[in-house]
């Protein structure tokens, strides 16, 4: 059984020199995913390549595609548990480590409609995940089966819609949803012994366009996300605790509802919706350079932490508003500060200020 996950990773690695040998064309992408941070300096990236083509398209509608990623950084993150008792810390207390983290990723996705423009609108995948840390901390692992590192695998299968495209003008349009479910198997890796179920969409609606000589002058439009995460298993690894699962990890409940610890609320349930309206342009020096003023809504709410028995069966929810600032460069990354207050007071972790702020490197979806 040990022997499942290495055969899918060579059955896919085998079918890019299989394909090379047909004698139609492929296409190949290489793709700059992100960066990886220690506080504010750069430490890692993560890059992907993508195959497509005739070569290996199975006339299903849509195209077919064969997908890598990997990447790696050494980066600083959270526990705001107790590690011996799995009890939630108040905000002095959060256990600060610092850990080298790799990931990879193989992938196979199948288009079976396609869009006006030519990109499918619905796929299905299916994902191998790998992934290593090793923690600089010594966190006791009687809890937290993973608390002094893990070498993991999961398996995940989906499907997503996805119609939203970008002006000339940079707003966006249209609609993105996903529903997922991942299992990592423990037969594999005791420490890492987990399912989780997770569905989410993204919604964007142009309001106002009022275009330039050839360019952006000013756009408005609204922005949503939504999203549902319930994890369960005999060994749930932290980071499943505290992101939300799909094709792209989202962060923890306490990331993605603005203005609470980052990583906290690692509950085994979570939910959050983001409301946006962003304001766009005109465009700075050349249409590379695009400001982007936006206020938000954002609302979560959790429900049950792993390994924690006094907390359980807590619940409740979380709510902020506030606005922010953003230079959006080159399409890429949008550089800014953020700010707001709390509409919720933390039940857990005793933080008692409602005032936030931060810098920022991407929008928030």
């Amino acid at each position: 059984m040990k022997r499942i996950a290495p055969a899918l990773v060579a059955l896919v690695l085998l079918s890019f020199p299989a394909a090379l040998a047909a004698q139609e064309a492929l296409e190949f992408t290489f793709q700059f995913k992100g960066v990886r941070l220690y506080s504010f300096y750069p430490t890692g990236a993560d890059l992907a390549l993508s195959v497509t083509g005739p070569a290996i398209d199975l006339g299903l509608g849509g195209e077919t595609e064969l997908f890598l990623k990997a990447g790696g950084g050494y980066q600083q993150f959270l526990l705001p548990r107790d590690p011996a008792t799995g009890e939630p810390e108040t905000a002095a207390g959060f256990n600060p480590y610092d850990s080298p983290n790799f990931q990879w990723e193989l992938a196979f996705i199948q288009g079976f409609l396609r869009r006006d423009d030519g990109d499918d609108l619905l796929e299905a995948f299916f994902f191998y995940r790998g992934r290593y840390d090793s923690y600089a901390a010594n966190f006791p692992d009687a809890v937290f089966a993973d608390a002094q590192g893990l070498f993991g695998s999961s398996l995940m299968a989906g499907a997503s819609l996805d119609s939203v495209a970008v002006n000339a003008h940079r707003a966006k349009e249209g609609l993105y949803a996903e529903l997922a479910g991942e299992w990592g198997p423990g037969f594999l890796n005791a420490a890492t012994d987990f399912w989780r179920v997770s569905a989410q969409a993204r919604g964007f609606l142009p309001l106002f366009d009022l275009p330039g000589g050839g360019g952006n002058l000013l756009n408005l439009y609204a922005a949503g996300f939504g999203g549902l995460d319930l994890a369960g298993g005999e060994s749930v690894p932290l980071y499943v605790n505290r992101s939300f699962g799909g094709r792209e990890l989202r962060g923890s409940l306490g990331d993605c509802v603005r203005g609470y610890e980052s990583f906290s609320y690692d509950s085994a349930f979570k939910a959050v919706a983001n409301l946006e309206l962003r304001l766009v342009g005109p465009a700075l020096y050349f249409d590379a350079l695009v400001p982007v003023l936006y206020g938000f809504f954002d609302a979560g709410y959790f429900y049950g932490f792993s390994d924690a028995y006094w907390h359980a069966e807590d619940r409740g929810p979380l709510a902020s508003t506030g606005g922010g600032l953003a230079i959006d460069l080159f399409g890429f990354a949008q550089i800014g500060a953020v700010a707001g207050v709390k509409l919720v007071e933390d039940q857990l972790y005793a933080v008692d200020e409602s005032f936030f702020w931060g810098l920022t490197f991407f929008l928030h979806f």
